[in-house]
């Protein structure tokens, strides 16, 4: 096996656990001490969810790399769409892992079928 599949897909483990725990410890963070005075409107929640959902699909991913990508992409496209930001600086790093599991999967499926081209 090559180099470069096996570093893609601790790249995109790790970068993905990574966002994933700071997300969870800035989240327990919020829930322990609220640093927000009312509670947050129906988009924002909406937003939280979606966040929520693309964290469990970067970790999904550990198992099952096209199925995790595909939720944490989906999710975050839909936190973009949702929540308007001025600056897309934190999508891109968001989006990060979703599309090295992608380049993953993609790598390994090649080097699955590529012994089977030959017959």
């Amino acid at each position: 096996m090559s180099f470069l599949p096996t570093a893609v897909r601790w790249l995109a483990r790790l970068s993905g656990l990574l966002i994933a725990g700071f997300y969870i410890f800035f989240a327990v963070g919020e829930l322990t001490t609220p640093h927000s005075g009312p509670s947050p409107t129906f988009i924002e929640g909406t937003g939280i969810a979606l966040l929520t959902a693309t964290c469990i699909g970067m970790l999904v991913a550990w198992r099952w790399e096209l199925t995790g990508a595909a939720i944490s992409l989906a999710s975050l496209i839909g936190f973009t769409l949702l929540i308007h930001q001025n600056n897309h600086g934190v999508t891109i790093v968001l989006a990060m892992p979703g599309i090295l599991y992608i380049l993953d999967w993609l790598l390994h499926r090649r080097g699955m079928l590529s012994p089977l081209a030959g017959n």
